[in-house]
């Protein structure tokens, strides 16, 4: 006999299977309108027709649309405001419906199409503006319970080529906004298609060859997003889809949506200045770092090292270390000072502005490297604290030694909490609700005891993407005085740090537009421990002069560091 739980589960799917059935054919046919069947799709326009927008409101949405002639809709049907969901939330709607009272039917415009829900309505009102169109979508929550999103499909357009563009979205390796030479979504896979407005300039930037349009959320207060076409493989049909949050128990919420249309290759700056400049006043620049010179990494520990009496894994002497004797100890200290003044010398030689120790802990435990939390060292590294008859232990001498050559210093931190699980470290997973106690508690240790104002932020993400920018915003304002460097970003994290881009593994070679777009200041460090490539070259000369950091090994001189300096002193020229 089938188990109950299995037995129920069973029955659920066939449920859903079931429901997905009866929901796909009736939902876009409904629509959840008042009105009736819509009538036949008009025909399509030619290039050579009306120029300028051209669009009409017909009882379920959009009748027809065309710009400078071009017409983007198939049918009256892809105009239609239709409800946005996954199958399987449609599913579990279909078979367990909420039970609220509809609200009452308000006195409908020409240019309004009505959604109705068993919890209220979501209403939408067409308007033009020269050629934008404007859709003011007004969500009234007629339930008890708070509607912590809507989405909703507005249209679905039809384009006469394939589509380019995307977000303004960096993604978690700052590949950033480059233009239209990428297919719409088709670009790096850490930029996301939906335009979040808690992390990025809600507009999707599209060019279909004929013309170029910018799909925006007006008042910031909402998600826009082009998901996957739905005709593959010719690619040209996309639905514009937007996500409605926290719309409060027996409240209205209202959310202002545009469509701004322009010749082909209009800029982003050209069709929707005001939506960037609404957006740099709401979430403003407030990173004051004013030292752009290049910064040091320098890393004391290898997973490369396998020397018993040298259980952390440090690179001095070859990794011929001996940390279980006092004796060993004192060689240690004497070699690490020696490191700091090695490192100093090349630091001072391309006239960095200071270093980063990604490992004062050592690295020990290598599944869980780089531990990112300086607090630790007293314990994951206790050698770090041998005195050998000095006032002060090895790891304060070393960075007081970089401080009194006039150069800044910094190490890694995480936002992730360590578990010592079977005797060995293992960071748990990043959450938006805890990283800011973490950043600041890990930051205060490193600025009290080594006066550091450098700080590398590693594994920024959580299991659902980057870090919340209201995250590093909190430890900015907590610490002004620091420069963060987290690894992986989105947009809004140039408001508050410089992220990590790598030129070195990812061939980055500046801030990527998007970003520079909404604040015109902000910058990023670049990896660039070997330097540039002759074909970068004057690319990374420009990227320094508008006033990105690259970050070069500090440990050592040589024909690395050497073109680091030769990029800055051409850059200053």
């Amino acid at each position: 006999m089938m188990p109950f739980n299995a037995l129920k589960f069973f029955l659920l799917g066939f449920f859903v299977l079931f429901a997905l059935g009866i929901f796909a054919p009736t939902c876009p046919a409904n629509a959840q309108s008042q009105s009736d069947q819509a009538g036949t799709s008009p025909p399509p326009q030619s290039p050579g027709g009306k120029q300028g927008l051209d669009f009409s409101v017909g009882p379920r949405g959009l009748d027809s649309l065309s710009y400078n002639g071009q017409s983007l809709l198939h049918s009256a049907q892809d105009g239609e405001l239709q409800p946005w969901k996954s199958a399987f939330r449609a599913a579990l709607d279909v078979l367990f419906p909420p039970r609220s009272s509809p609200a009452p039917a308000p006195a409908k415009g020409a240019d309004t199409v009505d959604l109705f829900y068993p919890w209220g309505r979501a209403s939408c009102t067409y308007g033009k503006q020269g050629d934008k169109i404007t859709m003011r979508i007004e969500v009234s929550n007629a339930g008890p319970k708070e509607i912590d999103q809507l989405s909703l499909r507005l249209m679905e357009l039809n384009f006469p080529s394939l589509a380019k563009g995307g977000t303004l979205e960096a993604g978690m390796f700052g590949f950033g906004f480059k233009g239209p030479e990428w297919p719409l979504h088709k670009g790096p896979a850490s930029i996301p298609s939906v335009a979040d407005p808690q992390f990025v300039v809600p507009i999707v930037r599209v060019d279909y060859g004929t013309g170029s349009l910018n799909f925006c959320s007006d008042d910031l207060e909402c998600s826009v997003d082009v998901p996957d076409s739905t005709n593959s493989p010719a690619k040209t049909s996309y639905p514009f889809v937007i996500t409605c949050r926290d719309i409060k128990p027996h409240a209205s919420k209202t959310f202002n949506i545009s469509l701004r249309f322009g010749p082909a290759g209009s800029r982003v700056q050209d069709l929707s200045g005001d939506v960037l400049e609404r957006y740099a006043a709401k979430y403003p620049f407030q990173l004051n770092w004013t030292d752009h010179r290049p910064i040091g990494a320098i890393f004391l520990a290898s997973s490369g090292i396998n020397v018993a009496t040298n259980p952390r894994r440090w690179i001095l002497n070859y990794g011929e270390i001996d940390v279980t004797t006092d004796q060993g100890k004192a060689a240690f200290r004497e070699a690490l000072l020696k490191h700091a003044d090695k490192s100093i010398e090349a630091l001072k030689d391309v006239n960095a502005q200071g270093m980063i120790t990604w490992d004062p802990e050592g690295e020990e435990f290598l599944g869980a490297c780089y531990y990112g939390d300086p607090r630790l060292v007293p314990t994951f590294a206790p050698e770090m604290e041998f005195k050998n008859n000095s006032a002060k232990s090895v790891i304060d001498e070393y960075f007081e030694k970089f401080r009194a050559a006039g150069l800044k210093v910094g190490v890694c931190i995480r936002p992730q909490r360590i578990e010592m699980i079977d005797g060995k470290p293992i960071h748990q997973a990043a959450e938006d609700e805890n990283a800011v106690q973490i950043l600041r508690e890990r930051i205060a240790y490193a600025k009290q005891r080594w006066g550091c104002t450098l700080f590398y932020v590693d594994s920024t993400a959580t299991v659902s993407g980057a870090l919340n920018p209201d995250v590093f915003k909190a430890v900015a304002d907590a610490y002004p005085d620091v420069l963060l460097i987290p690894e992986n970003e989105s947009m809004r994290y140039f408001a508050y740090s410089a992220p990590l881009n790598s030129y070195m593994h990812h061939k980055i070679t500046s801030t990527p537009a998007g970003a520079r777009m909404v604040y015109p200041k902000a910058f990023s460090v670049l990896m660039a421990p070997e330097g540039d490539r002759p074909e970068d070259h004057d690319a990374l000369v420009t990227a320094v002069r508008g006033g990105d950091i690259l970050l070069f090994n500090g440990w050592y001189g040589g024909n690395e560091a050497g073109k680091i300096k030769k990029l800055y002193e051409e850059a200053t020229r």
